[in-house]
């Protein structure tokens, strides 16, 4: 294949993603988005996709600043608050390239819809965790559906095929948006009460008591999804919830990850969006707990960012 796929993040998600491209022979660039001094060359990345199974891939590294276009295929795997840069950075770029957007939370492609782009959203079903350097352990859990916002049904078929291995599936979903609105709100479960609690993603499954803050948190955010149309239900979401719970038992959700490195979170994206999507729906929907756990998320990781 000699269309270049642009793995733009060199977290747990982007090492993971390159390393399984380049692995089938596909033609992978790794782009790290955030540093001007990162060396450039090949890197060899780790994998461990199971308990007693590590592959490695050798994948070509760049850095965007350096970067004067970008063709082929964008994929961003980037945490969505620095989106609005970003997208800047990229207009002048990639103008001519779908971007695959790879990232949690409502409304994170509106800034590349502002900038023109042809945008196709991606719901990420998989766990992944930075071990150390180059190294992660991975775990699909299902096919992750890939939809289109602003695009052709061609182009995202044709997307599809070039992002899909064995070991990280992806599908076409015409109703994308379901996807969405249902790990927005796992998100949300995960990633402000593991942060608090400073614990992995199985408490939820160990605990009773946390299940049933969790409960609450989906009770609040379903009964916002459906004023929306999306058609979601408790039942749906909180099973969701302990299957996760149980498959990535040990594993740290991204935003304790970013929390305990002094990285910024994505919670805006996540808690804080659903509370301010909630205020402007008439009559506005109480998300006083979804939005008082992404608030106190929000300030943990501004207290040790200091």
């Amino acid at each position: 294949m000699s269309e270049p796929i642009h793995v733009l993040g060199g977290g747990a998600v982007g090492l993971a993603l390159a390393a399984s491209l380049a692995r089938e022979g596909r033609r992978v660039v790794l782009v790290r988005t955030s540093r001007r001094d990162t060396p450039e060359g090949r890197i060899s990345i780790s994998v461990q996709c199971a308990e007693h199974a590590t592959w490695r891939a050798g994948v070509e590294t760049r850095t965007l600043s350096r970067m004067e276009t970008l063709g082929g295929l964008v994929v961003l795997t980037t945490k969505s608050h620095a989106n609005a840069m970003l997208a800047q950075t990229l207009a002048a770029k990639a103008t001519d390239a779908p971007l695959i957007v790879m990232q949690n939370g409502m409304g994170v492609e509106e800034p590349f819809l502002a900038a023109g782009f042809s945008v196709y959203r991606c719901v990420l079903y998989m766990t992944a965790q930075t071990i150390a350097g180059n190294e992660v352990r991975f775990r699909p859990v299902r096919s992750s559906p890939i939809g289109l916002v602003r695009g052709t049904t061609t182009e995202l078929a044709r997307c599809v095929e070039l992002l899909s291995t064995e070991g990280f599936p992806f599908h076409a979903e015409e109703n994308i948006q379901r996807d969405v609105w249902k790990k927005t709100i796992l998100n949300a479960v995960f990633n402000s009460i593991c942060p608090l609690l400073d614990v992995d993603n199985g408490i939820f499954a160990r605990d009773e008591d946390v299940l049933a803050l969790a409960r609450a948190v989906i009770v609040e955010c379903v009964a916002l999804a459906n004023t929306r149309h999306v058609a979601l239900t408790e039942g749906e979401l909180l099973e969701n919830a302990l299957a996760i719970s149980r498959g990535s038992s040990g594993v740290l959700i991204s935003t304790l990850q970013d929390i305990r490195n002094g990285r910024p979170t994505e919670i805006d994206s996540l808690n804080l969006e659903l509370a301010r999507l909630a205020a402007t729906t008439r009559p506005p929907v109480d998300l006083i707990r979804t939005e008082l756990l992404g608030r106190l998320t929000q300030q943990k990781a501004k207290l040790l960012l200091r």
